[in-house]
């Protein structure tokens, strides 16, 4: 008898006897149907052939940063306690001076405020002679074609008249601000490319800052890390200075007012020694008590306001936090995806996998029909 005339209980061996597996048979009957692992393996190779030299080139670029140090607290000293009994609070000035936990930092990348503006940075990209933002990228995107119009008008236009009935689109002219976060639906498309695309890692030992992307295009790749890496040392420093640059504008402010008060009052007072030299009068002597007065306690204030501007300039810059780069972006070479070897050797073992799979699953198929 042939062996395409075989019953399905003569094809099947008995592998499972008296609960325990019959090693030898297993073999014997994965051996047997040695044809069918090897149909698989050349089926999931070829696939992951094509899978390989198909698939679009990727190249990755990334930064490591390194965050200042912590400093520590009551580095003041005297010198606080003395500021204070003249009434100047060096500490409200310099604020905290305890670093930013670098936990933080993929929250600040994550966020929409950041990365809406790194959609409207402009980036180098291949197609384009001058460089555009992500956000005019995806716009250029979604313009409609000559054949996507006509189809619009003719095979889908019950679909046009339904998102007509329903309320068109609302263009960049028509859209308000309500003082609240409020995203365009083509800068939420750019915002999902920028989540997949830049990924940044936090060493808890180290603090240690990685910004890496992975996009198609090495040039655009590297200058997305970059302005990523500009962005984040922007973020932080505003938000490590925002307390010490308040008090800034604040002292700022009333020096300006005041450096007019005494200006005026100055030239006042010296305009009107000028015009009473040589004079002697009760009268004269009281005008130029009361304007020498005004001018001294004018001039107090501003000299003690000029001294607290350059102590608030001085905690702005002492509070602006320092970033090391350690590893500097570069435009990458080599191809970060696919990596051919591994698909080819993955594709091996997912078809010898699948092959044996096929061959378990035939008997226990023959299995239940011999038990039928």
């Amino acid at each position: 008898m042939s062996e395409n005339n075989k019953q399905p209980n003569q094809d099947a061996p008995q592998i499972i006897k008296d609960d325990e597996i019959d090693l030898i048979a297993l073999v014997k009957t994965i051996w047997d149907a040695r044809k069918t692992i090897y149909y698989s393996v050349g089926i999931a190779v070829f696939v992951g052939l094509i899978v390989a030299f198909t698939s679009p080139a990727k190249y990755q670029a990334s930064a490591t940063l390194l965050p200042s140090a912590e400093k520590k607290g009551g580095s003041l000293g005297n010198l606080g306690a003395l500021a204070g009994m003249a009434g100047i609070n060096l500490g409200s000035m310099m604020g905290d001076a305890s670093s930013i936990p670098a936990e933080i930092y993929p929250q600040v990348v994550n966020s929409y405020p950041f990365q809406k503006e790194l959609i409207h940075q402009k980036f180098d990209f291949i197609e384009y002679e001058q460089p555009i933002s992500l956000y005019d990228y995806v716009v250029a995107d979604t313009i409609e074609s000559t054949g996507a119009k006509i189809a619009k008008y003719t095979i889908r236009l019950p679909w046009t008249i339904k998102d007509a009935i329903n309320g068109e689109e609302v263009s960049d002219e028509e859209f308000k601000d309500y003082g609240v976060l409020n995203l365009l639906e083509e800068e939420i498309g750019a915002i999902e490319m920028i989540t997949d695309l830049v990924q940044i890692e936090v060493d808890k030992k180290t603090n240690l800052i990685s910004v890496s992307v992975e996009a198609s295009e090495p040039v655009v790749t590297a200058q997305f890390v970059q302005k990523s890496v500009e962005l984040l040392q922007e973020y932080v420093i505003k938000y490590k200075t925002k307390q010490a640059r308040q008090n800034l504008e604040f002292v700022q402010e009333r020096f300006d007012d005041k450096k007019k008060q005494y200006e005026s009052s100055q030239k006042a007072f010296f305009e009107y020694k000028d015009r009473h030299r040589n004079m002697i009068s009760e009268r004269i002597d009281v005008n130029y008590q009361q304007l020498s007065d005004e001018y001294d306690m004018i001039s107090q204030v501003y000299k003690g306001l000029a001294q607290q501007l350059e102590q608030a300039k001085i905690a702005v810059m002492e509070e602006t936090p320092a970033f090391t780069v350690l590893e500097p972006v570069k435009v990458p070479i080599d191809k970060s995806a696919p990596k051919k070897k591994i698909i080819l050797v993955v594709s091996v073992f997912l078809g010898g996998f699948i092959g044996l799979g096929v061959i378990f699953g035939r008997l226990v198929w023959i299995n239940l029909i011999r038990n039928w």
